[in-house]
């Protein structure tokens, strides 16, 4: 069999359309939640939002499952480019699903068309399903309408200034003015964190904090590594890769961050951080050392709450409104109600 595909023949069918597509998969030995992050990435380099283009991991997992009685041709097409088929090979793909859903359906006609009968026959009584297993437990949301992810990110913008004020009311030794940043980045993408970053830290001004505008290169640093990092490095497939990915977005800051307390401030801010930056000078280190070192250590601090925050809303995200995480499996699992697997998950 060629990489592309089969010549149809008369025992063509769905089932072998899922064999061979499991086939492709597994000769570039490719997981279910990459494919579905590179169906992404196609969808939205064709123009689709991003908020609707990641299709759940359980619909890519169906199109490979034996017992189909369909197969959505551009789903299927989405696939077969994702695995590397491009042009009239992939056409070859749609065209099978095509031909076999035409075959199916003058079948299907036949099978429901009610026998002639001059004998009256009782309507069936309506039977009543059982709910599925955790239904009711979350709400059954639609998927996010177009508008949503501009919404999430005017809350992300909020949530970022909130952070600003709380920590000046409060003297804290962190920042906490990243939490919408690490939100969009994960939910929506890094370009998406990085509006964010930009946008809250030059509107710092609205609640007392105009010297915020100057680090939006340090919000901006953390939004694309949390980005990248969940989408591209697969940091967001378990907990203890997203905690790494937290450390990472922490070190970036510190670096962008240290850099510009010495170049505009002298190495102290005025941010509740110096205290532990002029403790350090204390003990013979160069300014830019003792910075960088105070900044580490409350950014590893911070960022790891900063990222949990956001995890914890993406989740509620997920269940609440739908919105597509079969880029990061952690969700998918975190979402899914006690005791019962995921349902983007092979059973």
């Amino acid at each position: 069999m060629s990489e592309a595909t089969e010549p149809v023949d008369a025992v063509d069918s769905f089932d072998r359309i899922a064999a061979d597509l499991l086939a492709l998969k597994e000769t570039h030995t490719i997981s279910y939640a990459e494919l579905g992050r590179r169906i992404g990435e196609q969808r939205i380099g064709r123009g689709v939002p991003a908020a609707a283009a990641y299709p759940p991991r359980s619909t890519v997992y169906d199109a490979f499952r034996a017992g189909r009685t369909r197969i959505d041709p551009v789903l299927l097409r989405d696939i077969v480019n994702a695995l590397g088929v491009e042009g009239d090979a992939a056409q070859s793909w749609v065209e099978r699903a095509q031909r076999l859903r035409r075959t199916a359906e003058p079948s299907a006609r036949q099978r429901v068309a009610a026998p002639p009968s001059s004998v009256d026959v009782p309507a069936p009584s309506p039977v009543v399903m059982p709910a599925p297993a955790g239904a009711g437990r979350f709400p059954l949301a639609q998927a996010p309408r177009w508008w949503s992810p501009y919404l999430l990110v005017l809350g992300c913008i909020a949530l970022n200034l909130a952070g600003l004020v709380v920590v000046q009311a409060l003297h804290l030794p962190i920042y906490l003015d990243m939490t919408g940043t690490a939100a969009a980045s994960i939910i929506l993408g890094p370009w998406h964190g990085a509006f964010v970053a930009t946008a809250g830290n030059l509107l710092g001004f609205t609640v007392g904090a105009p010297g915020a505008a100057p680090y939006a290169l340090v919000n901006i640093a953390g939004a694309l590594v949390w980005g990248f990092g969940v989408r591209r490095w697969g940091m967001g497939d378990d907990i203890g890769r997203f905690f790494v990915l937290n450390l990472l977005a922490a070190l970036a800051c510190s670096i962008v961050g240290s850099f510009l307390n010495v170049i505009l401030f002298g190495g102290l801010s005025g941010h509740g951080s110096d205290s532990v930056t002029t403790s350090i000078v204390t003990l013979g280190l160069p300014l830019i050392a003792a910075a960088l070192s105070a900044n580490i250590l409350t950014s590893v601090i911070d960022k790891v709450l900063t990222g949990f925050i956001a995890l914890t809303l993406f989740v509620w995200l997920h269940r609440a409104a739908r919105f597509p995480a079969s880029h990061m499996p952690l969700v998918e699992r975190l979402s899914a109600p006690a005791g019962q697997a995921p349902a983007s998950a092979p059973v």
